[in-house]
């Protein structure tokens, strides 16, 4: 019953991230926000304002994650339809994937580093 409980959880989190999601798209028919990130927002905010405790939807989220690979299976198999046009932008993909790689790692450097400055100036100041 407390899987159950979990997986109704995240999927409510789902739905109501898809309805928001195509009021949005009614509203402003120029925006697209997947419905998926906003779910995903809806649920970080209520975990991180603890109107929903991690215990809630821990044991099913943690299987989710450990088997992702499992859900892209069909995404990578799709993407073999479409392989003659990605033939012609290969060079041009790994190009981006590579720049995206290297700003990805120095943005995440910066942030890490600002994170342990932060923290070391909050345990100095609670330390008085």
């Amino acid at each position: 019953m407390k899987i159950i409980k979990q997986i109704f959880i995240i999927l409510l989190f789902y739905v109501i991230g898809e309805a928001i999601s195509h009021i949005v798209e009614l509203i402003f028919p120029s925006i697209f926000i997947p419905g998926t990130i906003i779910g995903m927002i809806l649920l970080l905010t209520f975990l991180i304002t603890e109107k929903i405790k991690l215990e809630h939807v821990n044991e099913v989220g943690t299987f989710l994650t450990s088997n992702m690979a499992f859900f892209f299976i069909p995404a990578a198999v799709s993407v073999i339809e479409y392989i003659d046009i990605l033939k012609s932008v290969f060079l041009k993909i790994i190009l981006i994937v590579i720049i995206s790689t290297v700003i990805n790692f120095f943005v995440i450097a910066w942030v890490v580093k600002m994170t342990i400055k932060r923290q070391a100036k909050l345990s100095v100041k609670g330390e008085k």
